[in-house]
């Protein structure tokens, strides 16, 4: 798969001439759809990108060629595309000086290849794979670092039975992603994306979108074709999106997971959870915003789950200001549990949330965490992006520890009352160096407050990242 994609890239750079059809043809062509050309945009949902566009327009960029091919006469086509992505990350005191610690960095490489094959208008047929390398690490790739070569996802889609659009049945192997990634993420940031092994039901109608699984989560090894589902968990749900006006949406949705064990400052044991929430979105001239707020219900060991959570995201562009300026302001509350000696866990769960979740560091996650995170974006040119960051963190709960993006526990509250966990400054370049091209580069320095300092060793974090991202 890694020879393909880079002989695909290396064809692609090499290709000067742009090949155009003579005429456009969507003005007599029937049923010639007028969408927009795809945008390689995070969060990457490569499975959303619909090319069929091409069947009557011009070719106007290197890899349209492979974007539209045509099979044989009717309305099947097969579109192929992918992702090569080359980051180099460096510490000093990951994890603020826990575990094994790197000297001068170390790579991580990452290859998605996908195959899109359009049968016809109620069948379609998705392949993707996945190949995930790490070189240089001190203490080995984190669990997300490796994956040699797999099938990342390979479903079938069947359109049937709408009344004005069609309902569709999506069976196998898939990526999972609502809302803006608080709870369910495909997990861009990270060396290996996930998936899930299952059924959903896409039910679309004029102002909305309803969509209902059944799951279990794909379990990653590092081996060749070695991905299995896990037998351990499960997880469900059923996500809705209104469209409340054109740029504003209402998300209502309850998600549903399993797992035989989970690990919390509280102890160990069977887990699930009921999550019941919804999420305001969109934009309205200059100001933009997100917001979204849950409950989370169910078991855990021998007693019950009462935890929440609330986010608040507004920011506000000024368009006619030089280099069009936008400040916002972001703020999360996460439950933590109050006391881990009763029946009670108030410890919130954030099943699948997106990875490095308060930045590029990967350090804490969004369990019992108050955050107050203003920034600044800066547009010099249309294709640079700069991000400034400044964020705090505190406890929810002095009695519960601190955890990671994936609910997994980093600090039991080791006796420590001290509720400041640190905070952080962080500056996010983003380059578009040319067509598919991005370079990404971030510098992220942690202050430990008073909590870490108390469970040591509590060391200042200084992380840098660059990204090559290439898009096909």
């Amino acid at each position: 798969m890694v020879a393909v994609a880079l002989a695909l890239l290396s064809r692609g750079i090499a290709t000067c001439e742009v090949t155009q059809q003579p005429t456009d043809e969507r003005a007599t062509a029937p049923n010639c759809p007028l969408d927009p050309r795809p945008s390689y945009q995070f969060p990457f949902l490569r499975y959303n990108e619909d090319w069929s566009f091409l069947r009557c327009a011009p070719r106007t960029d290197r890899w349209d060629r492979i974007k539209y091919m045509r099979l044989r006469e009717g309305e099947a086509y097969l579109t192929i595309g992918g992702d090569v992505r080359e980051v180099y990350e460096s510490y000093d005191h990951q994890y603020w000086g826990d575990g094994p610690q790197g000297q001068g960095g170390w790579l991580v490489h990452h290859y998605l290849l996908h195959g899109d094959l359009h049968v016809n208008p109620s069948l379609r047929v998705f392949g993707e794979l996945q190949a995930a390398f790490e070189n240089g690490r001190n203490g080995g790739p984190r669990p997300y670092d490796e994956d040699k070569l797999d099938i990342h996802q390979a479903f079938i889609d069947i359109n049937c039975c709408g009344w004005q659009q069609k309902i569709t049945l999506r069976a196998g192997r898939q990526e999972l992603y609502y809302g803006s990634g608080r709870l369910v993420d495909a997990r861009f940031g990270l060396n290996t994306r996930i998936s899930f092994d299952g059924l959903k039901v896409i039910i679309p109608s004029k102002r909305s979108n309803t969509e209902i699984f059944a799951t279990k989560p794909t379990l990653l090894r590092p081996g060749i074709f070695d991905d299995l589902p896990d037998s351990q968990k499960w997880f469900w749900g059923i996500y809705n999106t209104t469209a409340v006006k054109p740029s504003v949406s209402l998300d209502l949705y309850y998600l549903g997971y399993k797992a035989a064990s989970q690990t919390f400052a509280a102890g160990t044991g069977e887990f699930q959870s009921n999550t019941i929430g919804g999420r305001w979105a969109g934009k309205t001239g200059n100001r933009d915003f997100d917001e979204e707020a849950n409950v989370q219900v169910g078991t855990f060991k021998n007693g019950d789950i009462r935890a929440w959570s609330a986010a608040l995201y507004n920011g506000y562009t000024f368009e006619h200001v030089r280099e069009t300026p936008r400040i916002s302001l972001r703020s999360d509350v996460t439950s933590g549990d109050s006391d881990p000696n009763d029946r009670h866990l108030g410890s919130f769960f954030p099943i699948y949330a997106r990875g490095k979740y308060f930045g590029e560091a990967d350090l804490n996650g969004p369990v019992n965490t108050i955050d107050i995170i203003p920034a600044l974006d800066l547009h010099p040119r249309s294709d640079l992006l700069i991000n400034l960051s400044y964020g705090a963190f505190w406890r929810e709960s002095i009695h519960d520890g601190i955890y990671g993006f994936a609910g997994n526990l980093y600090k039991p509250d080791n006796e420590s009352r001290a509720r400041m966990i640190g905070q952080q400054a962080e500056i996010d370049v983003n380059y578009l160096v040319m067509p598919h091209t991005l370079m990404r580069v971030v510098y992220q320095h942690f202050f430990p407050g008073r909590f870490l300092k108390e469970t040591p060793p509590g060391q200042d974090v200084n992380y840098v990242t660059v990204w090559f991202d290439y898009h096909f």
